[in-house]
Parts: C-alpha cells; structure tokens; sequence
C-alpha cells in the first residue's frame, strides 16, 4: 500500500505571505503557512494552484506598476508548485502579464479549454509520474471569462465548453487507460447543490461544476472561484472546493491499494499553522516598498465613511456610495450612476491615504456609459431590489444574496434618479415612484447611466444591460479615478442626497 497527497490553493489573489495591508501585522492566512504543512508531512505531494493568483492584493498591484520581479511567481517558485490553471482574475492586466508570469514561473500552466487559431493556447494536460503511479491532471478555467474581461485583455481567445473540453480529453487520450488517477483542476464553482441538484439561481456558463462531477471518469475534481468551503463524495470520487485569500488550502490524502484508488479530503485552515519564515523573507523588501507606497496621504475628507454592516449601508445610502456616483458622473457627465461595493469593504476615513483606497476597491473594473432606455433602467432597478426581503416585519437581506455565495456586490446604489424599492412586492412590482432630474422616468426616452464594467456586462443578474449600447469605455483604474478625485478638493464635503427609499409595505 503506497499513499500520497495532493494539496491545492485556488484564489489566493496575491495572499503570499501572513502580512496584512489593512492591520500592517500577520494575519490567519498565506502560503508561507502552507509551506509549514508542507515542512511538516511526511508523504510525497503534488501541489497545485486553482487560479485567480495575479490580482486581489496592493503587493501584486506595486510590483506589477513598478516593473518588479512576480511575487506569485517567486513564491511558486520557492513552493515548488509544478502546474497551475487560470483564473478569470488572472486575465485582469492582459495577455502581456500573464505570459510574464509564466516566463518567470518554472512551472506549467495547465488550461485545456482556451484555444487561439484553433489551437491549445496553455498546455492542455499532464500526466504525472509520483512514487511510481501517474495521475492525469486537466486545467480547465471558466468560460464567463469573456462576459467580464475587456475585449484587448483576451483577444483571439476563444473559451471552449469546460464539460465536453474534458470528456474529450478523457475519451481521445485514453486516460483511463494510461493514468491511476484522473484529476481535473477547475477554476470555477458549482452550478446546482451537489446534494439535491438545485440549480443556485439562473443559469449562465460561469459554473459548471455539477455537470464535471457527473464524469465517471473523473476521480478528484478541484474547483474554486466561488470561494465557498465544501467537499462533496459520491461512490469513492470527491469534489472539494476551498475558500480564497489564502485561508484554506485543500488536502487529499491517496492511497493506491486495490483497483480504485481511496480518496479522503479535508480543507486545512492555515491558522494552524506558523509562518515558514524563509518564505516570509523572500517577499519581505517588496512588502515594505509596498507599504512606503501605500502610506502615501491622498487628502481630507469631511465624512467618515467606516462601514459598519453591509445591510445598513446600503438600506440608507451610505457617503461612499455618493463618493463613487460623484466621481462616475463627474467623470462622464452621465445623467445617471449606479454604484456596487464589494463585499468586504470597510470604507474611508477621514484622512485617507493610497492605503485606505487600495483596500476599498481591490478589483480592476473600467468605467463604462451605457445608453439605457427608462424601461431597460426599470427592469434593473427591479433585479437590484431583489436584494432585500422581509422577516420578522423587518427589512433583510434576500439569502439569495449570501448563500451559496456572499454577493453584496450585486447591490447597486443609484444617483440621478429618485425611487422608492418595496421589500415585500414580488419581483416586477418592487420599485415604484422612478423619477429623472424631477419628472416620471419615460420607459422609450434613451438616458445615458454611468457604471463600472462588471455590471455593465450583465453580471449579477443584470441581464438587461447588454441590451444597452454602449456609449463609451474608459479604461481608468478606479483607484486612480477617487484619489484623483480627493487630492482636487483641499477637503472633500460629501454632499449626501436622500434619492431613495426602502420601505416595507406599499
């Protein structure tokens, strides 16, 4: 009987080391503690990497503007991670950076469903030789990657179905045949519950999960991208899912003993563990450049905008979300903003420095104008009120929104308009009242309406806006577009507009 283990990371986004940007200590996370694990055990291991590695973190952000060696590829390197797959974030800074990455990385990418000219764009495959027995691993990525990514980031990309992209290779390949294990590294999520085969909300393409499971075939599917811990068993195969930010790291004990391999998962919280400080110090000197850069004071606000609990800020409009429309209207002249924030954002403070900015807006979005008619802009307000509902006699928030998956993020907050949103109306007769600069909205009048370039694509259920034109592009950073905006002002006054409501009866 021979045993070994496979450990996987997905959705790091830039979490290399403990350090903290927003506490400037250690926190609960990073590889560096993985590396602990690893130091530690005393099986052989195949170390992987689910993707959406290159964006997420101030370090990864100053070391790609500054021209610095890749950190991710220097911890990998460091790790010895020999293959990896790509994320939908890994994609953010272009084609350029990525293949910098991979120049630098000593290992392989694996991504068997993107294809240029007709051809593998990554190495489709492996099969991997440990303690005698070869497992096959299979990258595959998202196929929603061209929904969200600028059109010049992906160009002459095509992204292949991740469901028939393996069988294919399984059947064509023969990998039942020539490999003891068939793993599939898949960076995306699942699309119905595992248990019931309830679809979780509509369908896209984004997560396909669900349907890579039911593959005979397959004897261990790792996914990510929804950064949901779960593990799933059925019949000696397992699926397992980790959380992101370095938290978790999944670990898959194997034992070869009869026909079929055994498997047995667990996610391993990397609070556990120490820090390997060797790992530590290879980051260390960029960290503090890092650091120097964030402390960089941008101005004064008049507001504190500290975010206490995400329910409140967005039931009452909360200053950032003025901040934001401010900026996206001044920026575009639009007539209308809408403005999300993500989930984890915990505001400004009075005196804000690049720090507090970096932290608030840690996704790389374009700015976008869209040209909307009012019944398009009523049929999204519709969709933005599904986020709240009614319990206890109270206004919450719709568990739609936080199970499988925390979206805040879905939630938009308008300007330009006045609206009223009845938490307690079915979907198409919760928002009443819609007026534009004072008068009834006018459902075939075409209104131009400002917004970051994850919504505008649709995203989150926001389907009607790819029926709009688009009116332009900007293709600014929204961390540069608000400090911009606060260094103009000796001290910024946040003007607060009270345009809506959230009530709970008619």
């Amino acid at each position: 009987m021979k045993t070994l283990k496979i450990v996987y990371t997905s959705d790091t986004h830039g979490r290399l080391t403990s350090y903290d940007f927003i506490t400037q200590a250690p926190g609960p996370f990073g590889l560096s503690r993985l590396s602990s694990f690893l130091n530690q055990i005393e099986d052989p291991f195949l170390l992987l990497d689910n993707g959406d590695f290159l964006q997420g973190s101030p370090l990864l952000d100053y070391a790609r503007k500054n021209s610095q060696e890749n950190p991710v590829a220097t911890m990998f390197n460091a790790m010895k991670y020999p293959y990896v797959t790509v994320g939908n974030h890994d994609f953010n800074f272009g084609l350029d950076v990525l293949r910098d990455f991979e120049h630098q990385y000593q290992g392989m990418i694996l991504c068997a469903n993107i294809y240029k000219d007709d051809k593998p764009y990554f190495t489709p495959f492996v099969i991997h030789e440990i303690e005698s027995f070869k497992i096959a691993i299979i990258g595959v990525t998202t196929e929603y990657i061209p929904f969200w990514e600028r059109k010049e980031n992906i160009e002459g990309l095509e992204f292949r179905d991740v469901v028939q992209t393996v069988k294919d290779i399984i059947q064509e390949r023969k990998l039942k045949e020539r490999a003891d294990l068939i793993v599939v590294l898949y960076h995306g999520g699942f699309e119905k519950d595992m248990k019931t085969g309830e679809p979780f909300g509509r369908f896209t393409v984004e997560n396909k999960g669900y349907e890579l499971f039911k593959i005979k075939e397959v004897d261990l599917l790792l996914t990510g991208h929804q950064h949901i811990s779960q593990i799933h068993e059925k019949e000696g195969r397992i699926a397992v899912q980790t959380s992101h930010n370095g938290f978790e790291a999944g670990v898959i004990d194997v034992t070869f003993e009869n026909e079929r391999p055994l498997l047995q998962a667990q996610l391993l919280k990397l609070a556990n563990y120490p820090v390997d400080i060797n790992k530590e110090l290879l980051l260390s000197p960029l960290i503090e450049k890092t650091n120097q850069y964030l402390s960089q004071p941008v101005g004064m606000m008049s507001t504190d905008m500290t975010i206490i609990s995400p329910l409140s800020a967005r039931i009452t409009k909360h200053p950032l979300f003025q901040l934001i429309n401010d900026v996206q209207r001044a920026y575009t002249n639009a007539e209308i903003s809408c403005s999300s924030l993500p989930n984890d954002t915990r505001g400004l403070p009075k005196q804000v420095t690049l720090r507090d900015i970096f932290l608030s807006f840690p996704f790389e979005n374009d700015l976008v104008v869209l040209e909307v008619t009012g019944e398009q802009l009523i049929r999204a307000l519709e969709q933005n009120a599904t986020y709240f509902t009614i319990k206890d006699d109270e206004v919450e928030i719709n568990s739609k929104f936080l199970f499988p998956k925390v979206e805040h993020y879905n939630y938009d907050v308008y300007d330009g308009i006045e609206y009223t949103i009845h938490a307690d109306q079915p979907i198409g007769k919760k928002v009443s009242g819609v007026r534009v600069n004072g008068k009834p909205i006018v459902f075939d009048k075409a209104y131009t309406l400002a917004l970051n370039s994850y919504r505008a694509t649709g995203a989150g259920g926001f389907d009607v806006f790819q029926e709009a034109k688009i009116i332009h592009t900007y293709p600014v950073s929204y961390v540069d577009m608000i400090s911009n905006y606060i260094q103009n002002h000796d001290m910024l006054i946040i003007n607060l507009v009270d345009n809506f409501r959230i009530v709970k009866g008619k």
